[in-house]
């Protein structure tokens, strides 16, 4: 029990601490990238992260989960079997993405010529999926002894190098293959510091009958459920890919992108702290129902006061501290954190059904959501994009719901506890907003810049403190257990 509390609590502060200073990065690049190249750049990028994330979902057969949740999960041929699928995966990947060049040129040229760039753009691009493949399996072996230090500085040491070579490429060539070059670096140096972790063992070739079987059938929802996840997550940049310009896709898709924080932190909270954890109590479900819901309580808040504190702090962001050429990305924020609660809400609950083996839930979930799609696109006929929002939302609750049913017992808790929260950001969310309209425009830019910062800090330092709380209430509660 100490152990768990323990881990639980580290987990928790290298998830916010490293994904904090990871945010912190990506800002600051991100103001030097939008002035030094163009709205339309980030559109054609925002189209070839959505193709090529749907490639890595059509595939996904759940080798890191399967590590994870297994029994065999660092057993030596279980590694070198889900190692060579791994590698096969990725080689695969990239046939496919020359293959999709051509169409994907074709179809998004019609409403921006710029699009037909992705021609060139997408096989280079999916080189970064064939050395991918050959990642370590230390990446997942890491997450299941919930060792966070070195899963931390995986994602953190690359996207930093990364992302100065980004910089310093489109200072001197103002183009999108800065973007391109980037994300091929990420990509190498994520893998190749995998293998430094994995000292002293290595990762080899191999093939277990048994394991492949394992690996196979666990994937086999998984690789359902993350084909409609592709669409469930995707299909709005596909579809406002059609209905909107590059320019404004890359608006939609930047404003997106800072406001996918919340939901990034809760779900690295939820994978790597709540699914370990939870999967040790696998065969008793009323205790993993019980611990997660005290450890969801900490996602929500977390996940809540960064999608509260964007809504207010956005407009004012865009407008006044972001280059002038994406000012009109501020407005529609605010409707983007609706569709961004909901989506902390669904992300706190999925790993309870896969803790306990029902990865079946998940396809059923993502299922929903991609039907759903006939609520959004009426909505954005009907309304525009904020129509197009709400009605993403609004689907995504309902998927919130159809999980219950695969989670035995504490269904009514896990309900309070959604409205319960979703009630409390949502009134100082509508009160910050009302109260930030009325007094900025009067005294100037900085002013502005300062009630906003003020308004969004409030949900950010009331989180900070109850979970503060909590963990020291955790420790005692541990204390006493080991006493």
């Amino acid at each position: 029990m100490k152990t768990e509390h323990k881990q639980a609590l580290s987990g928790s502060v290298w998830t916010i601490a490293g994904y904090g200073t990871s945010q912190v990065v990506r800002l600051a690049s991100n103001l030097i990238l939008a002035y030094l190249l163009f709205p339309a750049a980030f559109g054609i990028m925002s189209l070839v992260a959505v193709v090529m994330q749907g490639l890595q979902m059509f595939s996904d057969v759940g080798i890191g989960p399967s590590i994870i949740q297994n029994k065999r999960g660092e057993e030596p041929e279980f590694l070198r079997t889900a190692y060579t699928i791994q590698i096969a995966r990725g080689f695969l990947l990239w046939g496919v993405s020359c293959l999709l060049a051509w169409p994907a040129a074709q179809f998004f040229g019609k409403t921006d010529p710029l699009g037909r760039e992705l021609l060139y753009i997408l096989p280079v691009v999916g080189i970064s999926a064939a050395i991918g493949g050959f990642t370590s399996t230390c990446v997942f072996t890491l997450n299941r002894r919930m060792m966070f230090g070195k899963i931390t500085l995986l994602e953190l040491v690359p996207q930093v190098i990364a992302l100065a070579v980004q910089i310093a490429w489109a200072w001197f060539y103002k183009t999108v293959w800065a973007l391109v070059g980037g994300w091929l670096l990420a990509t190498a140096i994520k893998t190749v510091l995998s293998h430094v972790f994995n000292r002293p063992l290595r990762d080899r070739i191999g093939w277990d009958r048994e394991s492949a079987h394992d690996l196979m059938h666990f994937g086999s929802w998984i690789f359902l459920s993350t084909i409609f996840a592709f669409f469930a997550v995707s299909l709005d940049r596909l579809a406002l890919g059609r209905l909107l310009t590059l320019t404004e896709l890359g608006l939609y898709s930047i404003s997106l992108n800072f406001a996918r924080i919340g939901v990034e932190v809760a779900s690295r909270l939820a994978n790597t702290v709540l699914f370990p954890l939870l999967s040790r109590h696998q065969d008793d479900p009323k205790t993993l129902v019980r611990k997660s819901l005290k450890a969801r309580g900490l996602v929500l808040l977390a996940g809540g006061a960064l999608a509260s504190a964007y809504a207010l702090f956005a407009p004012v962001f865009f407008e006044r501290i972001y280059d002038p050429r994406y000012a009109a990305a501020g407005p529609i924020s605010q409707w983007i954190s609706i569709y961004i609660w909901t989506q902390i809400v669904l992300t706190s609950i999925e790993r309870i059904p896969l803790a306990l083996g029902h990865a079946k839930a998940l396809f059923a979930s993502n299922l929903i959501i991609t039907l759903g799609y006939g609520l959004a696109v009426p909505g954005y006929h009907l309304f525009g994009l904020e129509g197009f929002l709400v009605g993403l939302a609004c689907v995504v609750l309902i998927a919130h719901f159809a999980l219950l049913t695969w989670i035995p017992g504490g269904r009514l808790a896990i309900v309070a506890q959604t409205f319960g929260y979703s009630a409390a950001f949502g009134l100082y969310t509508l009160f910050g907003i009302w109260l930030t309209r009325l007094l900025t425009h009067r005294w100037g830019p900085w002013a502005d810049v300062a009630i906003g910062t003020s308004a969004a800090a409030v949900p950010c330092l009331v989180a900070a403190g109850l979970v503060f709380l909590r963990m020291k209430k955790m420790r005692a509660g541990a204390k006493k257990s080991a006493a």
